[in-house]
Parts: structure tokens; sequence; C-alpha cells
């Protein structure tokens, strides 16, 4: 009976240890797509890249000043955090007029530190802590609580 519970004991701690969510590669940035490693030279020219991780869905980058950006497997960007700095205007010029319009004109002297795309559109945080959602567009959807 004793030796049943330490199988039992050993197979379990091989199961949970194979369930893990440690599938991240640590990568340097030469491995990044080539669109991805432009993106970040041209958005961050001065901000040196500490760390980049491979991973199921793409790349995870992390840069020396705590900004991280998020790309897909083709290298498109797929989140910006700036922490609580406003993402460049080089980042919000690719996304369409009518967010940073909307932003603007009703959050004045808030400014957007974090940009997720997600499946509807573009999930928004600005400064003040509030988040919006946007769809594909720019149309603004909700605020999201």
């Amino acid at each position: 009976m004793k030796k049943m519970f330490i199988v039992c004991c050993a197979c379990a701690v091989g199961l949970f240890s194979s369930c893990n969510d440690d599938d991240d590669a640590t990568i340097p940035f030469s491995q990044l797509p080539e669109n991805a490693q432009t993106f970040l030279t041209t958005n961050f020219p001065a901000v040196q890249v500490t760390r980049v991780e491979k991973d199921s869905d793409g790349y995870d980058v992390r840069m020396a000043n705590g900004y991280e950006v998020e790309f897909t497997k083709s290298g498109e960007f797929d989140h910006v955090d700036c922490g609580q700095d406003p993402v460049p205007q080089s980042i919000l010029d690719l996304l369409p007029a009518p967010i940073a319009e909307y932003v603007d004109t009703n959050y004045p002297g808030q400014y957007i530190e974090e940009i997720n795309k997600e499946n509807f559109g573009y999930e928004i945080d600005l400064s003040g802590g509030t988040e919006l959602e946007f769809d594909t567009t720019g149309n603004f959807l909700r605020v999201d609580n």
C-alpha cells in the first residue's frame, strides 16, 4: 500500500509539472520578426530592450524603463504598456483617428498609457485610470469597468 501511495504521488508530481505555464523561451532581440524589431527601434529608439520571450501566442518584450510590448507570431504589435507614461505619438498614429479624438474631447488632460488589441477592437487605458473600449474602426463602445 505504501508503494502504491509513493507511485501515485510521483505520477501526480509529473502530471502537474508537465501542465505548468512555463513554456516561454528567452530569445535574442535579433530573433524577433523584422517588423517587431522595426516597431521597437522606431517607437522607442532610446530605450534598451532587456528581455525578449517567445511563447505560444507570440513575443513579449520588456524594456529597461519598465515598458512592455507584446507582438503576435507574425510580429504585429498586440499590446503596449508604458506604465504611467504616455504611449508615444508614433504608436497612437497607428490607431484609428477617432480614438485619439474621443480621448482628447472627453478626457482632456489625460493621456493613453496602455493599448490592447482585442477581437472587438481596442482597449485603451488612460492616465486617470479609466479603461475605454473601441471597435476596429475607432468608434467608442463603452467604458470598461
